[in-house]
């Protein structure tokens, strides 16, 4: 079965080493599920090694860039790379075929479907560049460029309610965009990775894979949006603590470097558990539930 395009063709040869994926609708309540196999298969038990790979991910995509931003734009465009190498990180846990290494971000460079990987890139990139044209083109290049955010950040509230009013009729717009463009890139990476598809179908397939299970990724939304809101709450809890240290940005940057680092291999074990689901329909209760 030809995994490149679900919907075009079929054929009976199978690349070698790779699992054929066809994507399938599974129950809402698999969104949850998504996470808690992500943090009981793939994270908990081997929190320390996605700690240092994910810590070097951090410094390279966050902290070098903070002090030198001229590298932002070649992080951007870099950063699918270096996440392609969690995901075969995750991959290799979850079929006990290795162990995550320290350099693992770099892991995807050696990988037979690296051309692929760079060609996905080149096209999130576009199509991200595409979208925040239409978003500034309703909104105007002139207005956009008009707005003081010195302003808003000193608290001069009449001036932030009228930057309000001036891109409200845009964000309804910017909110559906966005919903594309995840479901357009979110199991590319995986598919071209583990499933041997090129750039544009794996786009193509992960858009399709996604709409499919809206309800599933809904759900998952929501429990991440739960536990945002405790993180936040006991984020602020420690602000009334230490609220004078947090004044220091090196320690504003550091408090974000840790967040990240704890954050990231969540976020690719959730999307490696979602792809197996939704395309390899492997679906089953975590042994190492939590």
């Amino acid at each position: 079965m030809d995994n490149n395009n679900e919907f075009i063709h079929e054929d009976e040869q199978e690349p070698q080493g790779s699992e054929p994926a066809r994507s399938r609708t599974v129950s809402p309540v698999r969104g949850f599920y998504w996470l808690e196999r992500s943090l009981s298969e793939i994270y908990v038990p081997h929190f320390k090694h996605w700690f240092i790979a994910a810590l070097v991910y951090t410094i390279i995509t966050s902290v070098i860039p903070a002090f030198l931003p001229s590298l932002s734009i070649v992080m951007a465009i870099i950063n699918p790379l270096l996440i392609a190498g969690l995901l075969v990180g995750a991959h290799k846990v979850y079929t006990q075929q290795g162990a995550i290494k320290p350099a693992q971000i770099f892991e995807a460079f050696q990988h037979p479907k690296i051309a692929q990987v760079v060609l996905y890139a080149v096209i999130a990139i576009l199509l991200a560049i595409i979208m925040m044209s239409i978003l500034a083109s309703m909104v105007g290049m002139e207005n956009l460029k008009g707005i003081d955010l010195a302003r808003i950040e000193a608290g001069d509230e009449a001036y932030a309610r009228s930057v309000f009013e001036l891109i409200a009729p845009a964000i309804p717009w910017a909110v559906l965009l966005l919903i594309l463009f995840s479901l357009a890139t979110w199991f590319a990476i995986s598919l071209i990775l583990f499933s041997d598809q090129k750039a544009f179908p794996a786009i193509a397939n992960s858009f399709i894979g996604g709409l499919k299970n809206f309800f599933a990724v809904l759900i998952l939304a929501i429990v991440g949006l739960i536990c945002i809101i405790v993180i936040a709450f006991i984020g602020t809890l420690v602000l009334s603590i230490f609220g004078s240290l947090l004044t220091n940005p090196y320690i504003n940057l550091l408090i974000d470097a840790l967040v990240t680092t704890l954050a990231v291999p969540i976020g690719v074990g959730t999307t490696y558990i979602a792809y197996r689901e939704i395309f390899l329909g492997d679906i089953s209760k975590s042994e190492k539930s939590l």
